[in-house]
């Protein structure tokens, strides 16, 4: 009888060893993981800040690069409306350099960040910024077909028996300055939204970064009960707009005074430059 017990208790053991052995693996295993995809997600919001920090940079250059040149073209709308002479056609252009692409870092959508809102917000400028580098791209494109229909148009109305100069010029003068106007509104209501996506981005990424991140994550997107009940609820609501308005109004003053602050900054800049 003891020997029995004793084999049994020799099985046991040894059974109980393998079985706390596998146990331990795994544990090690869970905890390897966990260091791995928080070293991963401390890297991806570390790309983050510096994406978008570039994002920004090329964007205020960008736009202070579209101000000039809608100016050059204003100027030369200006100095075509200043010939007289019935007899001189107007043919004066100005240069429009490549405009300055937007940097986009491609990968940044998917980023595992463990926040819908910084996620959907990534999504949102990187379509943004693939939108306005084509934009972009077209003006330049845009403005040479403009210069060709002068010059058809100068063609054109010499091949008349009485030619008219100031039909063109008057012409030239209204495609330049619409040309002109269309840059400025694109300036004025199309690139601050932009702007307050990428700082809006910026603050919040910071926020995550810092020593309690993930305090302020589940502050604002976990599951409380003051929210969400439980984790569908916190689901469905992550997909509704109105979840991310709710975290915006939350940085919104932060991110007004980065705007201001960043606004003030590319103005001190020009200023040096002129």
């Amino acid at each position: 009888m003891e020997e029995f017990l004793n084999k049994w208790q020799t099985l046991i053991g040894a059974s109980l060893g393998a079985f706390l052995a596998v146990i331990g693996s795994l544990i090690t295993y869970a905890i390897n993981s966990a260091n791995e995809r928080r070293k991963e997600r401390k890297e991806f919001l570390r790309r983050i800040e510096i994406s978008i920090t570039q994002s920004l940079d090329s964007t205020y250059k960008m736009r202070q690069q579209l101000k000039q040149i809608a100016q050059r073209i204003k100027d030369l709308a200006t100095s075509a409306k200043a010939v007289t002479d019935s007899k001189t056609f107007c043919l004066d252009r100005v240069n429009f350099p490549p405009v300055r692409e937007v940097y986009r870092d491609r990968d940044a959508p998917y980023f595992k960040v463990k926040s819908y809102y910084l996620h959907n917000k990534l999504l949102w400028i990187d379509a943004g910024i693939k939108e306005v580098n084509e934009i972009n791209a077209n003006f330049k494109s845009d403005f040479s077909d403009l210069i060709r229909q002068n010059e058809l148009l100068v063609t054109l109305i010499k091949e008349n028996q009485n030619p008219d100069p100031a039909v063109q010029r008057t012409a030239y003068v209204k495609n330049l300055e619409s040309f002109a106007n269309v840059i400025e509104e694109y300036i004025e209501n199309h690139i601050p939204q932009g702007i307050e996506i990428m700082t809006q981005i910026k603050i919040y990424n910071e926020h995550l970064r810092k020593k309690y991140g993930c305090w302020f994550l589940w502050k604002h997107e976990g599951t409380k009960f003051k929210y969400f009940r439980n984790k569908t609820e916190q689901k469905k609501f992550s997909r509704n707009p109105d979840s991310l308005e709710k975290i915006d109004k939350v940085i919104q003053k932060e991110v007004d005074d980065a705007i201001k602050d960043a606004e003030e900054r590319a103005l001190k800049l020009s200023q040096e430059k002129q």
